[in-house]
């Protein structure tokens, strides 16, 4: 990984779930999990359904404390720490969801949606201006403010819930599957949008994903989770080039060819 400073340090992190069985079994959804996250990377965590990453980001956004290890940021452990200690990490680690329909308050204006952020993290503001500001930066026009989240496309959700991420002005964007319900010409485009807003607001990105050509596409380093094991960290170009594990191996056999990507970014029609 880079030697550049950790802005996130996961170690020996475990999360252990009781079960309500007779014999009092408990699944164990992360093993001793230990990576860091360099300020500035494009960092994907990889793996199918169950294997523990959607875990792991919520460990990453303080939604979750480990049954063993700690979490940091810059520095300083989060896990297990209250809501007041975390107002500034609120601030800065935002997430995008994969659904942004359900995450997205149908009755309230985007104005409203965007600006809720600020108003819930006192951040002071020119709540209009900044919420013209957002909207540009996903490249939806000043109008849409006046307007609800249903009234849009797929596409165009996902950029307004992208916008509303981007208000608190945060260090880190952590994107949980964010294209995996659009169709590809509209991904490769929210794939682009999510490229230069990395690059123009120097965020760091965690992206969680099970398509390692999206991966790709976008990230510049990767952890891979089987089962709740880390089995494979490396550079993407690492892992792509020369994966060690089995279990990468058949991830990648499976994954799209990434021209395929590129292709539908060239000829797609941009949404409405």
């Amino acid at each position: 990984m880079s030697e550049t400073p950790a802005i996130f340090d996961v170690r020996g992190v475990s999360k252990i779930y009781p079960t309500r069985s007779r014999r009092g079994q408990s699944v164990a959804a992360l093993r001793d999990i230990t990576f860091s996250v360099s300020d500035g990377d494009s960092m994907a965590i990889v793996g199918e359904s169950g294997s523990g990453k959607s875990t792991l980001s919520r460990m990453l956004l303080a939604l979750e404390s480990p049954t063993s290890g700690t979490v940091s940021f810059r520095g300083e452990v989060v896990s297990g720490r209250s809501e007041r200690e975390l107002r500034d990490f609120r601030r800065r680690v935002q997430i995008v969801f994969q659904d942004p329909l359900s995450s997205l308050d149908p009755r309230m204006r985007v104005h409203d949606l965007l600006a809720e952020p600020l108003r819930a993290l006192k951040i002071e503001v020119d709540e209009a201006e900044r919420v013209r500001e957002l909207l540009a930066s996903v490249e939806m026009p000043a109008a849409a403010a006046n307007r609800y989240a249903h009234q849009f496309s797929g596409g165009q959700r996902q950029r307004i819930a992208i916008a509303r991420a981007l208000g608190p002005s945060p260090d880190v964007l952590i994107a949980d599957e964010p294209v995996s319900a659009l169709d590809v010409s509209v991904r490769a485009q929210i794939l682009n949008l999510l490229s230069s807003l990395v690059r123009d607001f120097h965020l760091t990105l965690v992206f969680v994903s099970h398509d390692m050509a999206v991966v790709r596409h976008l990230c510049s380093s990767i952890v891979v989770l089987y089962r709740g094991d880390l089995v494979e960290m490396g550079t993407t170009e690492d892992v792509f080039v020369s994966p060690r594990e089995d279990y990468t191996k058949e991830l990648l056999a499976a994954a799209p060819r990434i021209r395929a990507v590129r292709a539908a970014k060239r000829v797609g029609p941009r949404e409405a």
